[in-house]
């Protein structure tokens, strides 16, 4: 618990004062992983997995470029929770098309806490003026985790999700 409330004060610290110069506020809900990802992983017996997660995302977008992605996931039947700040950098490309481009550490909590980092690309369909379709991909890369009744365990697993659907809004 410590740790979580240490990582939410130093985003607060980090993002309260930076609102000023902020152009684009966005927040988008929907499902990740919403089919098979392929695992890269040490062991040979686990390849493929089917998870169904929810996420919400909300980005501060500053001068119409680069910005702050703070990512907060239900995983693996929402009994896992991950917490995701990223640097993310938007490109506009079209007048109803925008990218989104992030990365940054990832930290499971909850049952076990594990750091990780993600590389995630976004694409970003205007329906109205403040309400888009968001569909995206990336790498996760979870690193290390630290079990509760155990020794740190460093196995590097890289996930390819199938892409994710969400709804946004823009404000």
């Amino acid at each position: 618990m410590k740790k979580l409330l240490t990582v939410l004060i130093l985003m607060t610290v980090i993002i309260v004062p930076s609102f000023a110069a902020v152009t684009d506020m966005m927040v988008n809900i929907g499902l990740m992983n919403t089919s098979s990802v392929l695992s890269i992983e040490p062991e040979k017996d686990k390849v493929f997995d089917f998870n169904i997660d929810l996420q919400a995302d909300f980005n501060l977008i500053f001068d119409n470029g680069p910005g702050v992605d703070i990512s907060l996931t239900a995983l693996q039947n929402f009994n896992e929770l991950e917490l995701g700040v990223y640097y993310s950098h938007m490109i506009d490309v079209r007048n109803n098309f925008d990218i989104i481009v992030s990365v940054g550490p990832s930290f499971q909590l909850m049952n076990d806490f594990a750091i990780g980092v993600d590389a995630k690309v976004n694409f970003l369909i205007d329906i109205t003026d403040s309400f888009y379709v968001n569909i995206g991909t990336g790498a996760l890369m979870d690193i290390v985790s630290f079990p509760k009744n155990a020794d740190p365990d460093v196995n590097f697993t890289v996930e390819i999700p199938l892409p994710s659907v969400a709804l946004g809004l823009r404000f």
